[in-house]
């Protein structure tokens, strides 16, 4: 995710970014190009809330060639749903021409055939898909609109026929939560039977409330009875690199414990560094940048408005705006 070979061949200047507190390189940008959605997603707010409109394209664009000059290597398209802009195949076909690698997170609703054939041509090296339920009525009663799994499901084929044509992985993306974990023993079958390559288990976020939650007695079945069936399927289709993948809320007493409380690195960094504010950056919708995607709205609005760019990296100017 941070391009560790980059680091690896300049350790020292890493380092002595790293002792000093000083920046080192957004090797790896997270662009949240849009904030709105055109699903109405139980565990999220973007369909729920109205905000300013996005930065322009053409701002977009000359921040991806400042980006490359500064020796960006990858960047991450999300929203909202980033296909509600046209401009996503030219985003990525600049990016790419600048040697940047583009992957993207997207609903599938709004993917046609079209815009498949545009994105994998233009160089998309990834693709995450969200699907919440192998089981049409539990997906598209999250999702909150009818005929939603169809469009979703569909857009994997899309993707997967032109995937000869670059270098395209397609990943499933599944959100656990106390509404649908009992119907996710046989998500792998479906990602293989789509042609997915990969399957994502992303626990749910802790500010879904209680309706969302899953509860102690919610994981332990999840982790005997579900997460165990995942695992064996999905290793033997190649669709996850380790049982643990299978296992979002952790596994012993200690990491459930944690996993309940959202901290669902299992109190990993109360032990170690993370260095990601030194590779990584997120770029929102308004043009506001944080040092970490975890930061967002999450720290005043003054405040973030004086992390930029040009201030972290020295490069970007004039992307964010003032409070």
């Amino acid at each position: 995710m941070h391009n560790s070979d980059t680091i690896a061949n300049e350790k020292e200047e890493f380092k002595q970014a790293v002792l000093n507190a000083r920046p080192f390189k957004p090797l790896y940008v997270k662009f949240k190009v849009f904030y709105g959605c055109n699903l109405k997603c139980e565990m999220c707010n973007h369909w729920r809330e109205t905000r300013e409109p996005p930065v322009s394209a053409d701002r977009f664009k000359e921040v991806i060639t400042e980006l490359a000059e500064m020796g960006t290597k990858k960047i991450h398209i999300s929203g909202g749903e980033p296909m509600l802009r046209p401009h996503i195949p030219d985003f990525v076909e600049l990016a790419s021409s600048l040697g940047i690698k583009v992957t993207m997170t997207t609903n599938g609703t709004l993917i046609t055939k079209e815009k498949a054939k545009q994105l994998v041509e233009a160089g998309l090296r990834g693709v995450n898909i969200s699907i919440d339920s192998p089981i049409r009525k539990m997906h598209e009663k999250i999702r909150g609109v009818e005929g939603a799994f169809k469009l979703t499901t569909k857009a994997v084929g899309l993707f997967n026929r032109y995937k000869h044509k670059g270098k395209l992985t397609i990943r499933i993306n599944t959100v656990v939560s106390r509404t649908n974990y009992e119907s996710l023993a046989t998500l792998p079958d479906l990602a293989h039977e789509l042609g997915a390559d990969g399957i994502n288990l992303i626990p749910v976020d802790d500010h879904c409330g209680e309706i969302l939650s899953m509860r102690k007695k919610d994981i332990e079945k999840f982790n005997n009875e579900i997460a165990p069936r995942i695992a064996e399927r999905a290793l033997e289709l190649g669709l996850i690199v380790s049982d643990e993948d299978a296992f979002p809320f952790g596994r012993d007493e200690s990491e459930v414990r944690l996993g309940r409380a959202g901290r669902y690195a299992f109190g990993f960094y109360e032990k170690h560094p993370c260095y990601a504010p030194w590779s990584h950056t997120l770029i929102d919708f308004n043009g506001n940048v944080y040092v970490c995607c975890m930061t967002r709205e999450k720290i005043p609005r003054w405040e973030i408005s004086l992390i930029s760019l040009s201030k972290k990296y020295g490069k970007v100017t004039h992307i964010v705006k003032s409070a």
